[in-house]
C-alpha cells in the first residue's frame, strides 16, 4: 500500500530527462506518518520562505555539530556564528526542527555526501551554470522515483555538506559559496516543482505546527512520527 506522504517524483520545470538508474550509495529515509488535519499551504508562499528556512536550517545544523564537537575542525566564520535570526520567528523554529531531524542523516550519510561533492567545483568563471547542472543532477538522485519529506531532509543535508566542506576548504570565500549553496537548493525546490509538493503537504510550517513550535521531544515525537529505513539508490 503506498503512503500518501510518499508521489512519485516528477522533474517540473527547468530540468532535463535523468539518465540516472536506482543504483549507488544506501541513503536514509525518513517518512511522517499520516497527520490529521492538513492544510494546503500556496506554492508562492512555500517558495518565497524556502530561502530562508534552508539558512536556518545549515545555521541550526551548524550549532548542532559544534554542540558536538563535530565541525571543531571547521574555521570560524560570521557567517555561522553571528547568523542574523530572530529565534522565535518561525523560519527559525522550522530551521531547528529540520535540523534535529537532519542530524542522523548528516552524521551516517557524512562520507557518502563528500563522495557526491568531490565530482562539484562552484567556479566563478562557470556563472555557476555548469556546476547547478551537476548538483541538480545528484538531487535528482535523490529524488529518484518520489518525493517525500524525508527525501526532502537528505535533499537540504547533502546541501548543508556542501556548505561545510566548502567552509573548510575555502574560509576565505566562504561568504560566496555559501550564497551559491543557498542558491542552488533553493533552485532547485522551485524549478522541480517540489515546492508544489511541500505546499500540498502542508508547507514548511506544517514542521512547526505538528511539533509544538518547538516544544520538548516528547511532545515531537507524539505529534509527528517519524520512521527511517534504508532505500538503495
Amino acid at each position: 500500500m503506498s503512503d500518501p506522504s510518499e508521489v512519485r517524483y516528477r522533474p517540473g520545470r527547468g530540468s532535463g530527462t535523468s539518465s540516472t538508474t536506482n543504483r549507488g550509495s544506501q541513503l536514509g529515509l525518513l517518512r511522517p506518518r499520516s497527520l490529521p488535519n492538513i492544510q494546503p499551504d500556496t506554492e508562492e508562499n512555500v517558495e518565497a520562505q524556502t530561502e530562508t528556512v534552508f539558512r536556518n536550517y545549515v545555521y541550526q545544523s551548524y550549532r548542532h555539530d559544534s554542540m558536538r564537537e563535530e565541525v571543531d575542525l571547521t574555521p570560524v566564520v560570521p557567517e555561522l556564528v553571528n547568523f542574523p535570526t530572530n529565534p522565535v520567528s518561525p523560519a527559525a523554529q522550522i530551521g531547528r526542527e529540520l535540523a534535529r531531524f537532519g542530524d542522523d542523516i548528516n552524521e551516517k550519510y557524512a562520507d557518502v555526501f563528500d563522495g557526491l561533492i568531490s565530482s562539484l567545483r562552484i567556479s566563478e568563471t562557470d556563472g555557476g551554470e555548469e556546476t547547478y547542472d551537476a548538483f541538480a543532477n545528484i538531487a535528482r538522485r535523490v529524488l529518484s522515483g518520489s518525493v517525500s519529506w524525508g527525501r526532502i531532509m537528505i535533499l537540504l543535508s547533502f546541501g548543508y555538506r556542501m556548505a561545510i566542506q566548502a567552509l573548510r576548504s575555502q574560509a576565505g570565500n566562504f561568504s560566496w559559496l555559501l550564497s551559491k549553496i543557498v542558491s542552488f537548493v533553493t533552485r532547485f525546490v522551485i524549478s522541480e516543482r517540489i515546492s508544489k509538493w511541500i505546499a500540498d503537504h502542508g508547507g514548511w510550517k506544517i514542521l512547526d505546527a505538528h511539533t509544538g513550535g518547538g516544544g520538548v521531544d516528547q511532545r515531537r515525537s507524539q505529534r509527528l512520527v517519524v520512521v527511517i529505513w534504508p532505500v538503495t539508490y
